[in-house]
């Protein structure tokens, strides 16, 4: 039994040796002008992403979960269209690796009639976001594009009362969830505007994955030595 712990101690030592050599490789490649977006408040185009974080499970693993709405600006605003959601991870290639099942274990779903049926994660190279100029348009993380409508409504359109979810029940939302082994860390979240001239977006803060950290495989099972490393 010491035998096989001090193999898997050794195994989860060489992985986390790994990923921290990917951590030096990649993360600080992502220029830190991601962290000049804020909130632009724009009438009609103000939008809110609240993370939540639970965890880690005995098997290791953090759920995040994010809900999307538009605020309410009443019956007099100029809502417009969006291109899509960029969601930044400043750890890199790391923390995106450490997302469970990868693009596959992120699910959305969204409570009015409005689809984002494409959710994109970028390779080892990570991914572009055009608003942002050179060199600080490349990061790592998830985007939601494309955001499409089944009919002739807006995508999360409010319902012109000047009051917003979750007050208002009503507003439409969206939920993004997905598992990692990475504890949380403050990213940043951008939407586009889909117009692609006015350089219209918004933008805020939320929890996102950061690097994993080497863990102490002598104190794990090897079931949840299988869930840390598969």
């Amino acid at each position: 039994m010491k035998e096989l712990q001090r193999m898997f101690k050794t195994i989860s030592l060489v992985v986390a040796g790994v990923l921290l050599f990917f951590a030096h490789a990649f993360a600080y490649d992502t220029p830190p002008c991601w962290e000049t977006l804020a909130p632009r408040d724009i009438t009609g185009f103000d939008f809110e992403i609240v993370s939540v974080v639970q965890g880690p499970d005995r098997s290791g693993l953090y759920t995040y979960t994010y809900t999307v709405y538009r605020i309410d600006n009443g019956p007099t605003a100029r809502y417009r269209e969006l291109s899509h959601f960029s969601f930044w991870f400043p750890c890199g290639l790391p923390a995106q690796m450490a997302v469970v099942n990868g693009i596959y274990g992120i699910t959305m779903t969204c409570t009015d009639a409005g689809l984002c049926p494409k959710i994109e994660m970028g390779d080892t190279n990570g991914m572009t976001e055009p608003f942002m100029n050179r060199p600080c348009n490349k990061f790592w993380g998830f985007k939601i594009d494309e955001c499409v409508d089944t009919g002739e409504r807006m995508f999360l359109l409010p319902n012109y009362n000047s009051v917003s979810y979750p007050v208002d029940i009503y507003d439409p939302y969206c939920t993004i969830v997905f598992k990692s082994v990475g504890a949380p860390e403050w990213g940043k979240w951008l939407v586009k505007g889909g117009d692609g001239k006015s350089g219209l977006c918004d933008a805020g803060v939320i929890k996102v994955p950061t690097c994993f950290h080497p863990v102490d495989a002598g104190n794990m099972t090897w079931g949840q030595i299988k869930v840390l490393y598969r």
